[in-house]
């Protein structure tokens, strides 16, 4: 009988893969995979930020935790009652030594889309960056008055 001998690490993702579907999301909680990649396997994250909405009489202000990223690696789209968010972060990392160069590069694509709790202007928008965290405050579109008809 032939037995193929198994790569510890490799079962371990493989059982990482699985608890993320059962479980859900894990991603908050570690910060990142929980496992180190093989050599030579690209890998790309996708990370979905934290987001808050607070909804008030005239505007509905959205705050997102996006660390790390530039503001004009920002792109944001409102349409009707929903806002997306997308997001890239690269990093490079060298470190030179004697007889060795280490090099590292990093990609993170975040994105969100959310439905709001109302329509929004979406002329009417404005987005700022500091420190990590995406404030964006959208004034809530005039709804139409309720206009009574009557039935004949």
């Amino acid at each position: 009988m032939y037995r193929r001998w198994l790569d510890p690490l490799e079962e371990l993702q493989r059982m990482q893969e699985w608890m993320g579907r059962v479980v859900g999301d894990i991603e908050p909680i570690t910060a990142g995979r929980l496992l180190p990649t093989r050599a030579g396997e690209v890998t790309a994250e996708t990370v979905a930020p934290s987001i808050d909405i607070q909804d008030t009489e005239s505007k509905i202000l959205a705050t997102v935790d996006i660390p790390g990223v530039e503001k004009g690696d920002i792109t944001l789209n409102v349409r009707g009652d929903l806002l997306e968010i997308t997001a890239e972060k690269t990093k490079e990392k060298e470190e030179k030594g004697e007889g060795y160069i280490r090099r590292e590069r990093g990609y993170t694509k975040f994105y969100r889309r959310i439905p709001l709790p109302s329509e929004v202007d979406p002329n009417n928008v404005d987005a700022t960056l500091k420190d990590g965290v995406l404030r964006i405050e959208m004034a809530k579109s005039a709804l139409p008055e309720v206009t009574k008809i009557e039935v004949k």
